[in-house]
């Protein structure tokens, strides 16, 4: 009989022990809580348990999940808790005999889940008198254990799940910033070749290209393609090395250049050069060259950058302004030619006379040494006001290179006002100058100013004659100007200027005289901005017009 138990309860226990080993498969990809409670089911009803209590404890740290099944032992749970509150940690299993009162007895069991209840725990509790059996506990840790590794599985699914939406997640960031970037280095990529473009338009419409040479090597590394249409290299080549380059340049220039390269490079200093390239055809440009030193941490020279010009086109317009500028004189002087006759006369006559007295003296019994002398001295003085009148005209109308000396504009103003004498009283007009003391030198050509004032003077003399109103008072005055420089200014009584006039008076063939070309403003313009000054128009209160010019002290080249 006994033995008929034995394999009863065995019997049981296989059956039980089938059936939880199949649970497992139940709890394949389901969640942590949906486990523990399979757990608690399983435990109340397939081992018919009164009360059943699951805790499964994340090992990466995350929040711990709890289950409790069955009611009818209300002391166990309490037990349960307290021991919990009291221990804490949970090293061996626990059974718990004779819970509660007389009516409502149970016993219990605690099992941990890994090394100090690490994974959680099981605990269970039933009324029967031999729980819990070796066969109980068994079954429970089986239990226990196959919820602990599948809330493990669980918790390593959901892991890896979220860590696949992480990286498709990332994937889907990278395709977004890869498609942005995609975008950014498109527009960046067009807008560089915008830009390149437009540089390179620059650089042609303004003859300029862009070098850089490492002098150890004797190379160019880079040249922009404008250089190679100057210099007329074929880009296919690339950039030719020093010694094929500097056959090119013209052999009266490539001493000298080779020697500037050389000092600049030697001294680590810029370079500022001018010379000239002989074409293959055989056309000559010039050339204007700017480098700059490009040094490494230890100082030495590491290469050369800077840029290069073709300024051919801008001598030939300086040297027409320059032919310009002097026909515009010649046709001024032409202008004064019978002011300047009378200036000459005047002391030629003065010769005549005082050399008639002087012959009187002589003849006179007794002669008069000292009134010989007298004439004679008055002879000299007049000789010398008559070269003084030529010397002033032919500095005005020889054609030589501009200059650029310290001058005292106010030395300037006097000497062309000198030549401007008769035609002032052969038009009836009164000059006045208001010239200002302790001016600061100015670096100028004194030809090409003298030009300008005496431009400024004829101009306002012929609009004042052409009018029978108002007097015909000029006035000239200088004055220190706000900007380190001086300002000059011609002042007129005469008939004025329009609005329309005032904007495009110095506007090249633009003129308001009947039989005038529109030129010698516009040289004027030129001449004064040339030298690093402004000129302008404005009208005069009450009536006629003030054309004013300044000069910086510290001139510059246009």
């Amino acid at each position: 009989m006994g033995f008929e138990a034995d394999a009863l309860r065995l019997r049981t226990a296989l059956r039980d022990l089938v059936a939880l080993s199949t649970v497992p498969a139940v709890w394949v990809g389901r969640e942590p809580p949906a486990i523990a409670a399979g757990l608690a089911d399983v435990l109340v009803n397939s081992l018919y348990l009164d009360f059943a209590f699951v805790r499964l404890c994340d090992p990466n740290g995350g929040a711990a999940v709890e289950i409790a099944r069955g009611s009818a032992w209300q002391a166990f749970p309490e037990w349960l808790q307290q021991y919990l509150s009291v221990n804490g940690c949970l090293s061996r299993r626990e059974v718990v005999r004779d819970i509660g009162s007389a009516a409502q007895r149970c016993r219990g069991i605690v099992i941990p889940v890994g090394v100090d209840a690490a994974g959680g725990l099981v605990a269970a509790a039933c009324d029967r008198a031999d729980f819990p059996s070796e066969i109980d506990q068994l079954l429970l840790s089986v239990a226990a254990n196959q919820a602990a590794t599948a809330f493990r599985t669980a918790r390593l699914l959901d892991a890896h799940r979220r860590a696949e939406e992480a990286i498709r997640e990332s994937e889907q960031q990278l395709r977004i910033a890869r498609d942005e970037l995609e975008t950014k280095v498109a527009e960046r990529t067009a807008e560089l070749q915008r830009s390149e473009a437009y540089l390179t338009e620059a650089q042609r419409l303004s003859h300029t290209g862009s070098w850089a040479c490492v002098p150890a090597s004797g190379k160019h590394t880079y040249w922009s393609e404008e250089i190679f249409h100057i210099t007329g290299f074929d880009p296919a080549e690339g950039p030719p090395r020093f010694e094929k380059f500097e056959r090119r340049i013209h052999p009266d220039d490539r001493a000298r250049t080779r020697e500037n390269f050389r000092t600049a490079i030697r001294g680590k200093v810029d370079i500022d050069h001018s010379y000239r390239i002989v074409h293959p055809g055989g056309e000559i440009r010039e050339i204007h060259v700017i480098g700059h030193p490009v040094l490494g941490p230890s100082g030495d020279l590491v290469e050369f950058v800077g840029t290069l010009m073709d300024v051919t086109e801008r001598r030939r317009a300086e040297e027409e302004r320059q032919a310009l500028a002097h026909a515009n004189r010649i046709t001024t002087m032409g202008q004064l030619t019978a002011s300047i006759a009378h200036e000459v006369n005047q002391p030629i006559a003065a010769v005549v006379t005082n050399a008639q007295a002087a012959l009187r003296w002589l003849n006179m019994q007794p002669s008069d040494p000292e009134e010989v002398r007298q004439a004679l001295d008055r002879i000299v003085k007049a000789g010398r006001r008559a070269g003084d009148v030529v010397s002033r005209m032919r500095a005005l109308v020889r054609k030589v290179p501009p200059r650029r000396d310290q001058l005292d504009i106010n030395e300037v103003i006097r000497e062309v006002i000198a030549l401007t004498h008769s035609e002032l009283h052969r038009s009836g007009t009164s000059l006045q100058t208001q010239l200002a003391d302790g001016l600061p030198l100015v670096p100028g050509d004194r030809i090409q100013l003298q030009q300008v004032v005496l431009n400024l003077i004829l101009n306002a003399v012929e609009a004042m004659s052409g009018s029978d109103e108002g007097s015909r008072d000029l006035l000239i005055s200088t004055e220190e100007d706000e900007a380190d420089g001086v300002r000059i200014a011609v002042q007129d009584w005469g008939p004025g200027l329009t609005p329309e006039s005032l904007g495009r008076l110095f506007d090249t063939f633009y003129t308001t005289k009947p039989d005038g070309m529109g030129m010698g403003l516009a040289i004027c313009r030129s001449i004064i901005e040339a030298h690093g000054g402004r000129v302008w128009a404005t009208p005069n209160a009450p009536q006629g017009a003030v054309l004013q010019f300044t000069l910086p002290r510290h001139g510059r080249a246009a």
